[in-house]
C-alpha cells in the first residue's frame, strides 16, 4: 500500500496500540486495518509527567516498538490529526517489520522536542494509571468533534 495514495500507512507507537483507543478515534475502520508489529529505530519513547501520553525522540542508539497500520483512509487522516491534536504534526519515516520489510510509514511526532531524559514510556502502566481517564476524555472529544 502506498503511503499517499488511496491510503496510507502509519506507524503507531503509544496510546493507539491500545485496540480501545484506536477504535474511539477510528471507529469502524479499526477492525478493517492491517496492522502488524514494527520497529523504528533513531528514536526514544518517553513519557509525559502528568499526562502520560508518550512522544518520540530523537536518540541515535534507540528504537521503538509498535504497529505498522496499513490502509488509513483520508477520512480516518483527519481523525486521526483531530486526536493527535495541534501539538503533533505527521512525517514520513522509514520502519521495519517483524519480517523484515523496510516500509515508509507516517508517524506523528510533538512539535516541541523533548528531551530524551524522560522515563521510558510502557503501553501496560499507562493502561494501567491512565487509561480509565483517557476513555472518558476521547467521548468527549468524539462529541466535540462529531460533524
Amino acid at each position: 500500500m502506498a503511503m499517499y495514495g488511496a491510503t496510507m500507512d502509519f506507524f503507531f507507537y503509544g496510546t493507539l496500540l491500545d485496540s480501545d483507543v484506536r477504535r474511539a478515534v477510528l471507529g469502524r475502520a479499526a477492525e478493517r486495518l492491517a496492522l502488524e508489529p514494527a520497529r523504528l529505530s533513531g528514536y526514544r519513547r518517553i513519557g509525559g509527567r502528568r499526562s502520560g501520553v508518550p512522544a518520540l525522540v530523537a536518540h541515535s542508539q534507540g528504537a521503538v516498538e509498535g504497529l505498522l497500520a496499513r490502509g488509513i483512509e483520508k477520512s480516518e487522516l483527519l481523525r486521526l490529526d483531530r486526536y493527535e491534536g495541534r501539538g503533533y504534526r505527521r512525517i514520513p519515516v522509514p520502519v521495519v517489520t517483524e519480517a523484515g520489510a523496510r516500509v515508509a510509514a507516517l508517524v506523528y511526532l510533538a512539535r516541541k522536542q523533548r528531551t530524551a531524559r524522560g522515563a521510558d514510556w510502557s503501553l501496560k502502566a499507562w493502561q494501567r494509571r491512565h487509561k480509565r481517564r483517557w476513555q472518558r476524555a476521547i467521548v468527549r472529544w468524539l462529541a466535540a468533534t462529531r460533524g
